[in-house]
């Protein structure tokens, strides 16, 4: 699961339309350049502090094939629309944002923003300013499931990286941690595909 970590300055490439524009992203945090075609087949490059926007367009470039897979499959993928889902979503926005406080203050960690979204593939992003967004599906996960994807969210405000040291404060906050994520691995798939996986 890749998390929103950027910098909220985008730059569109020449000649990029939608909807397969590509956008660059600068991150600090960065040490390479980072690929990641989005929900709606926008190209989002991420670039280290000391990359080159000559350099990323050129790594684009190079990898064609594997974004020109990467859309395919998003574009193939049926959304999935569960039968209740205005239901879900009026009670994610009700009962999530609070369970997210709750998890917040006992930590002692600042959110700025919280919103409940439609991500396709996403449990939840952090922003560098504290904006953490989270997938209204969370509804429909384990308690210990929707506790992990919010600590791990919350702990980003510590170490905004996957780092070792990100994972000691997950695993402090969550002891159960790698049970939810087995969890969300193989159980997880289905409330975006409504396929079973194996």
């Amino acid at each position: 699961m890749q998390l929103d970590l950027f910098a909220p300055r985008l730059h569109q490439a020449p000649g990029a339309a939608a909807p397969g524009k590509t956008i660059l992203v600068r991150h600090r945090w960065a040490r390479r350049y980072i690929l990641r075609v989005l929900d709606d087949g926008t190209l989002r490059v991420t670039l280290p502090r000391w990359g080159s926007k000559r350099e990323a367009l050129a790594f684009v470039e190079q990898s064609d094939a594997w974004i020109a897979k990467q859309r395919l499959k998003r574009e193939s993928r049926p959304a999935v629309v569960h039968p209740d889902e205005p239901a879900l979503r009026k009670r994610a926005l009700a009962e999530l944002p609070p369970e997210l406080m709750v998890l917040a203050a006992a930590h002692g960690i600042t959110v700025t923003r919280l919103s409940i979204r439609n991500q396709r593939s996403r449990w939840g992003a952090c922003s560098a300013r504290g904006s953490i967004t989270l997938n209204w599906r969370l509804i429909l996960v384990p308690p210990l499931v929707r506790e992990y994807v919010m600590i791990h969210e919350l702990m980003h405000r510590r170490e905004l990286n996957h780092s070792k040291r990100f994972w000691r404060h997950v695993a402090a906050a969550c002891p159960r941690h790698e049970e939810a994520r087995k969890w969300l691995l193989t159980e997880g798939q289905r409330l975006f595909t409504g396929q079973e996986t194996c």
